[in-house]
C-alpha cells in the first residue's frame, strides 16, 4: 500500500496504535486495525479530504461500497460481505475513540450498522435456580471458587486458565483481567459474598501450596496450572449432582461449558435490570451487537413464560 501523504492522517494512525496497545491488544489485531484504517484514510485522500472535520456520512458510504466491489489479491474473488463489515466496524470503532478523547465533536460513522452476519449458535442458558443448584452440590472451595469467577465474574474458560492470585485484589474489590479475547485488560467488580468467599479460597493450604507453574490461581491433581478441559469436567461432575442435570439430554449435555455460566450471568443481569452498555463492560465485549444477542435470550425465555 502507498505511503499516506497527508501528514495529519499518518499521525492519526500511529496515535490510534498507541492507544490500541495501552489497551492491550494483541500485535497482529493491532497490524490489522492499523492496516484497514490507513486504507480507509487512502480512500478519503483519494476522494480530495485532508481533514477529520470534512469527513461526513457519505463518505463512510462510499467507503462501504468501495469495499463491496474489493477482491482478494490471492484468489480475485470479491472478499467477503463479513470481511467487509469487519473492516467497517474497524473504522466505526475508530471514530468513537475520536468522539471519547474529544478530538471531534461529531461521529460521521455513527448512522451506520455493520453487524456481523454470522449465524448465533443456540445458547443453553441456565435459570437462577439452576446456579443456585450448582452452587449446592459444590464439595471444596475450589468448585465453589470456579462458579464465582466463571458465573459471578463472566470470566471465559481461557481467562480462568491465565488468572493468577495476584489477578485477585481483594482491597479494591475486583478480579484483574490481565489478556482477556485480543489481550484486552479489563476490571471485574466482586460482591460481598463472592469477595469473601475468594478470600477464603486464597487462604487455604491447598492455594499456599507451592506449585510447579508460578502463581496460578487454579491447580490440577499435578499442583500445574489447570487446563480448559478441567474446568469442564468440573462443571459437568457438579451438573450431574443436581436434579435438573439428571435429568438433561445428552446432546445437551455435551454444548454444556464454561461459556454456559458466562451466558448466564449475561442474561441474569440483563434480567435484573443492568444496562447493555455495562453488561459489554462486563463480558468484555468488543462489540455492542454480540451483547445484544442476550436481548434476543431474554426476550425467548419471557415467551417461553407465556407458554
Amino acid at each position: 500500500m502507498a505511503a499516506l501523504y497527508t501528514k495529519v492522517y499518518e499521525q492519526e494512525v500511529l496515535n490510534y496504535k498507541i492507544h490500541l496497545e495501552i489497551l492491550g491488544y494483541s500485535l497482529p489485531t493491532i497490524k490489522e486495525k492499523r492496516l484497514y484504517l490507513k486504507a480507509f484514510f487512502k480512500y478519503i485522500e483519494e476522494n480530495k479530504i485532508f481533514t477529520l472535520e470534512e469527513i461526513q456520512p457519505k463518505d463512510i458510504a462510499g467507503y462501504y461500497q468501495t469495499l463491496q466491489q474489493k477482491r482478494n489479491v490471492n484468489t480475485g474473488e470479491l472478499i467477503t460481505q463479513e470481511s467487509v463489515k469487519g473492516r467497517m466496524r474497524i473504522i466505526q470503532k475508530y471514530f468513537s475513540y475520536l468522539i471519547e478523547i474529544a478530538a471531534l465533536k461529531k461521529d460521521p460513522a455513527s448512522a451506520f450498522i455493520f453487524s456481523s452476519e454470522t449465524h448465533v449458535r443456540e445458547r443453553i442458558i441456565f435459570t437462577q435456580e439452576q446456579i443456585r443448584e450448582l452452587y449446592e452440590v459444590t464439595e471444596d472451595l475450589q468448585e465453589k471458587t470456579i462458579l464465582n469467577l466463571a458465573y459471578g465474574c463472566g470470566l471465559r474458560v481461557g481467562e480462568l486458565v491465565r488468572i493468577n492470585k495476584e489477578d485477585i485484589n481483594l482491597l479494591e474489590n475486583v478480579v484483574i483481567v490481565e489478556k482477556g479475547k485480543n489481550n484486552k485488560r479489563r476490571l471485574v467488580p466482586l460482591t460481598n459474598k463472592v469477595k469473601e468467599e475468594l478470600q477464603e479460597f486464597l487462604q487455604s493450604e491447598e492455594i499456599r501450596t507451592k506449585n510447579q507453574d508460578g502463581n496460578a490461581l487454579f491447580l490440577n491433581m499435578e499442583k500445574r496450572r489447570m487446563q480448559p478441559g478441567s474446568f469442564v469436567r468440573i462443571l459437568k461432575k457438579l451438573l450431574q449432582k443436581t436434579e435438573f442435570g439428571k435429568k438433561m439430554p445428552t446432546d445437551a449435555l455435551r454444548k454444556i461449558g464454561i461459556h454456559t455460566l458466562r451466558h448466564s450471568i449475561a442474561t441474569h443481569l440483563l434480567e435484573n435490570g443492568m444496562k447493555l452498555e455495562h453488561i459489554q463492560y462486563f463480558l468484555g465485549h468488543d462489540h455492542i451487537e454480540t451483547t445484544e444477542i442476550y436481548t434476543h435470550i431474554n426476550q425467548n425465555q419471557l415467551d417461553n413464560l407465556k407458554m
